[in-house]
Parts: C-alpha cells; sequence; structure tokens
C-alpha cells in the first residue's frame, strides 16, 4: 500500500478450500496466519510469505460446534486466541449456541494446539464477532438483538455495553445482518452496519479501577459515513485516519480517509473485481502497512449471488492441491 492508501500491489497468498467461507483472521508472532471458517468448525494456519504454502488444519471443533464464527489474539500472551464457536445455518441465517474456546499454539506447530473451552455464551441473538478490550475483557457484536456486549471471560458473565439504533438492520430487501465488525482504540469504538453501509464510531473510555468491566461509553454514537453499502471488514490505521473495508457483493476494496480535526469523511474505491472479499486485516511490517483480505469461495445461498463475471471468479473454484499442466506455445508445436 502506498502512503495516500491506494494499492500498489496485489499478490495472490494462497487458496484456502474453494466451497469454504472464512471470517476469523489473525497475523500470528512466528508471522504466519491463523484462520478461521464459517461454514465448517475448523481452524486453519497458512503462511503468508510462501506461495507454495499449503495451509494447515490445526483443529477441528466438530464435537460442539458446526461453524467458527470469528477469533482473536488475547493481549499479553504470546500465541493464544480466543475462538467464538456457533450452530450455523447459512441458508436460513439461524446462528445459536455460540462458545468461546482459548487455543494456544506452539511456534513452530510440532504440537497440537491446547485448546480450552471458556464459556458457553447465553440470552444473545447473533454473536457475530470478539474483539478483546484487556486479557480478561473481550466485546461481542451481536447483529440480531442490535447491541454490544461485554463479555469477562474469567467469569462468564455477560453484560450490555450499548444498543443503539444505528446497529439495527435497515430493512431493505435481502438484509441480514445489521451491526457487524468492530474495532476499539483508546478513545472509541468504531463499528460498521453492514445494511445501513455505515460506518460509527462511540466515544469511550478505558476502566482502570474494576477489570471486569474494560471499558464504558463516554458520548453518542457518531455516524462516520454512510456510503459503504454490504460491507464486510474492518480495518483501521495506527492514527486513526483511515478505515479500509470491503464489499462482498460489488468485490471493492473501501478506504474511508478520516481528518482527524473534524472527522468529516471521504470514502474511495481501492480496488475492485475481488471474488467476494469478507475479512479484511491491516499489520504494519516493517512499519509499512499491509492489507490482508480474505475472500469467500464458490458459495451460493439465494440471498448471496456472486457475480460470475468476476476475474478472480476461475481462481475461486482452484484448490491448491489440485494439480495443473500448463502447455507452453513451443510444445504444441
Amino acid at each position: 500500500m502506498l502512503e495516500d492508501g491506494s494499492v500498489d500491489d496485489v499478490v495472490l497468498v494462497t487458496q484456502l478450500p474453494s466451497d469454504s467461507w472464512f471470517e476469523g483472521f489473525a497475523l500470528r508472532p512466528n508471522g504466519k496466519i491463523l484462520a478461521s471458517r464459517l461454514d465448517e468448525p475448523e481452524l486453519y494456519t497458512f503462511n503468508a510469505e510462501d506461495p507454495d504454502s499449503t495451509p494447515e488444519l490445526l483443529h477441528n471443533f466438530e464435537e460442539e460446534a458446526n461453524g467458527l464464527i470469528n477469533l482473536c489474539p488475547i493481549p499479553g500472551s504470546n500465541d493464544e486466541y480466543l475462538i467464538l464457536s456457533g450452530v450455523v445455518d447459512l441458508v436460513n441465517i439461524e446462528f445459536e449456541d455460540f462458545i468461546v474456546w482459548r487455543v494456544a499454539l506452539s511456534p513452530d506447530d510440532s504440537s497440537p494446539p491446547k485448546i480450552t473451552k471458556v464459556t458457553k455464551i447465553e440470552n444473545t441473538g447473533f454473536c457475530i464477532g470478539i474483539i478483546p478490550i484487556s486479557e480478561r475483557v473481550v466485546v461481542i457484536p451481536d447483529s440480531f438483538k442490535n447491541c454490544i456486549w461485554c463479555l469477562d471471560i474469567q467469569t462468564g458473565n455477560t453484560s450490555l455495553l450499548v444498543a443503539d439504533d444505528t446497529m439495527k438492520v435497515a430493512g431493505g430487501e435481502g438484509d441480514f445482518f445489521g451491526l457487524n465488525r468492530i474495532r476499539v482504540t483508546d478513545e472509541f469504538l468504531w463499528f460498521t452496519n453492514t445494511s445501513a453501509g455505515t460506518l460509527c464510531r462511540l466515544p469511550i473510555e478505558r476502566v482502570q479501577d474494576d477489570p471486569s468491566v474494560g471499558i464504558r461509553t463516554t458520548g453518542p454514537v457518531q455516524i462516520v459515513t454512510d456510503d459503504i453499502p454490504h460491507c464486510d471488514g474492518l480495518a483501521l490505521s495506527r492514527d486513526q485516519t483511515a478505515v479500509y473495508t470491503c464489499s462482498y457483493t460489488d468485490g471493492y476494496i473501501w478506504k474511508v480517509g478520516i481528518d482527524p480535526t473534524t472527522g468529516e469523511a471521504k470514502t474511495d474505491v481501492v480496488l475492485k473485481n475481488l471474488s467476494a472479499p469478507t475479512a479484511v486485516e491491516l499489520v504494519y511490517v516493517n512499519d509499512k502497512p499491509k492489507l490482508f483480505v480474505v475472500c469467500c469461495g464458490e458459495i451460493e445461498m439465494n440471498w448471496f449471488v456472486q457475480d460470475g463475471q468476476n476475474p478472480w471468479s476461475e481462481l475461486a473454484n482452484i484448490n491448491s492441491a489440485v494439480s495443473v499442466t500448463v502447455v507452453t506455445q513451443e510444445e504444441r508445436v
């Protein structure tokens, strides 16, 4: 990526199973990527810097879930993560039986992951993500109950952080998901609403006197922009002047440039024609920003129909295990 936020190079890092839907994503201390699969309860890792890397299945949570909804690294830990699983029906948009797991990985993946069941989350709608606030507290966006929960993973207690009209489903035809992705800084909680096409931020402060609380809100929700329809994924630059999100229907990557003084925003398309991007993650390698994008495979669910004319569509049908024979012009002669 360039200093102005535009994209100067696009590289296919690896090919995940072509009939899959991935949402959770994290960069590990060893440089590998950890990714969770939504349509199956599978956790993968792969080397993002090795073009020949084949995704490695680390664990299958099939005994208590049929999908992994999202994941996050645990602050203060070394290669440990929280995984949010559930019983998922993607065709009928039904989600239930949410469980949070703790996963500890070995640096070279020479030993199996250590899996610990943390807690089951009760009395929620659709827990669509998990975002760390501290070693003890995470926030969980609920796309069906239009709110954000705080979860104390030490006690398993869940409390309401905020509920707001900006988190509701807009109500258009084919709109199922309102509140979606979240990022948290010291000053703001940022979130997207997929059906409304909005990016919002909520002023917050860290709670120092009660480690079971984590954060509290200090003001009303601010709508930053409302021109990112069907947005999915959310990445925030270090200085909070740029937000990146994607459109899984149009194959766009958007950059929302934000004036730190006025809060005014300008939205630009920085990349087009991706095949159903569903997650973005911004990391800094040697202080240079690198945006990772996860794209769905060939999945059709009536409410989510991909454009067959997309130039990346043929790649979406390829598995890394498939052998491909290339015949040169000389060999034809």
